[in-house]
């Protein structure tokens, strides 16, 4: 694994690199032509006890026994461009963000960095077809819990295409075509992914407020390197049902599930797999002050620690916002993931590289809005993972308390 203190971090910074992408209800400072032009900036202070996710219990090789520790600045400038129907999507709109997340640490100025976020965004419906296209780039050097063993950071950037088009063939009946490419760029020695898939979805509107669907689609997963390091590429098709339902103006759910088959390629292999996938959504209103989201997925993904594995992995998330008085609000994350990481090839497979992982998150929040365009929230966070590998190989916990101050137009 990559020296640690060559390793830096940007966890905070690449979840608000997609954020500021959202729309917004202020002005523009100041417009070009068409197109909203607005800066935006963001300053956080946090102290981490465990930085590089290090073992319960020292290893020779691995970290300090007492788990490094440090104070971290982020500074965060970014600019958003839009244009159109940015806010509703509805009509034709465009709309790009991108920040630049500065990483100062006090004491471990080895891992120092510099994360680049950036989306972009446009759509637009003619007639009875409609085109959405997503491009994303989030790049981060914190480190991942879900593709590498405790003790240690990583650069890597993860590059999102999404293109859907749909068509309304009747005042009841759609077709949508949703083309997505995902691919890893991880640092040495881990391995580079890229998953592109298809899916051809038919839906029609059973009553006023629930839509169902019934879907077909594949992809190919491809790992680097597959020939040389017994990495095996591999060929998946599915078919789902799902439905959309608008109970209440204040409860909405969708979900979708069904079976993926999945067949391993070119070199001594374990059986392919058939596995159950789903994705959930659901939002609650739970009042005039508290809101409730409920997220959850099940799939296969690749492994970028160890090539010729999979993981299997089911999370949910759960979010709660309740706002206290005009300006302060309190929110409540949490998410809990289990990993089951198979082999998919008999040939290089590394010691420890199959297991089950628990992780899971909690984190409550503060903010409060003044000026009308600033925030400040203050964060608490406790993340821990509990894996199945001898010698709490993969076993970590950490707290995370901080401080952030925004400003965005």
């Amino acid at each position: 694994m990559k020296n640690v203190n060559k390793a830096t971090l940007g966890g905070i910074a690449m979840l608000a690199g997609i954020s500021g992408a959202t729309a917004q209800d202020t002005a523009p400072l100041f417009r070009i032509g068409s197109v909203d032009v607005r800066p935006h900036a963001q300053y956080s202070l946090m102290y981490d006890d465990n930085i590089f996710l290090e073992n319960k219990q020292h290893t020779a090789g691995k970290g300090n026994a007492g788990r490094d520790h440090d104070w971290i600045q982020t500074i965060t400038p970014g600019l958003r461009l839009n244009a159109g129907d940015a806010a509703a999507r509805q009509t034709a709109y465009f709309d790009a963000n991108y920040e630049a997340a500065i990483i100062r640490f006090t004491n471990y100025k080895g891992s120092d960095a510099v994360d680049h976020n950036a989306r972009v965004e446009l759509g637009g419906k003619l007639n009875f077809l409609s085109l959405k296209v997503d491009q994303t780039l989030m790049s981060a050097s914190d480190a991942d819990q879900h593709s590498l063993t405790a003790n240690g950071r990583v650069k890597r950037k993860l590059w999102g295409t999404k293109a859907d088009v749909g068509y309304e063939i009747s005042e009841k009946t759609s077709a949508t075509l949703e083309l997505k490419q995902d691919l890893n760029d991880y640092a040495a020695p881990l391995v580079n992914s890229v998953d592109r898939s298809a899916t051809l979805w038919l839906d029609y509107q059973v009553l006023p407020k629930v839509r169902m669907g019934a879907g077909v689609g594949g992809g190919y997963l491809q790992v680097d390197d597959s020939a040389a390091s017994f990495n095996p590429n591999s060929v998946y098709g599915n078919g789902q049902l799902r439905f959309d339902w608008f109970a209440t103006e204040k409860v909405t759910v969708k979900a979708s599930g069904g079976v993926e088959d999945r067949h391993y390629q070119g070199v001594p292999l374990t059986k392919d797999s058939l596995n159950f996938i789903f994705t959930l959504g659901a939002d609650w209103k739970a009042g005039e002050l508290t809101t409730v989201g409920l997220s959850g997925t099940r799939g296969s993904k690749a492994s970028n620690a160890n090539g010729n594995v999979i993981n299997e992995e089911t999370a949910v998330n759960l979010g709660v916002r309740h706002r206290l008085m005009d300006n302060l609000s309190f929110n409540m994350d949490s998410g809990y993931s289990f990993s089951h990481y198979k082999a998919t090839s008999l040939v290089g497979l590394a010691p420890g590289a199959l297991r089950d992982d628990n992780y899971w998150f909690l984190k409550p929040s503060l903010s409060y809005r003044f000026l009308e365009r600033a925030q400040a929230t203050a964060f608490y966070q406790y993340r821990r993972n509990d894996s199945n590998l001898p010698a709490n190989g993969n076993d970590f916990y950490g707290t995370q308390v901080g401080l952030e101050l925004s400003y965005r137009f």
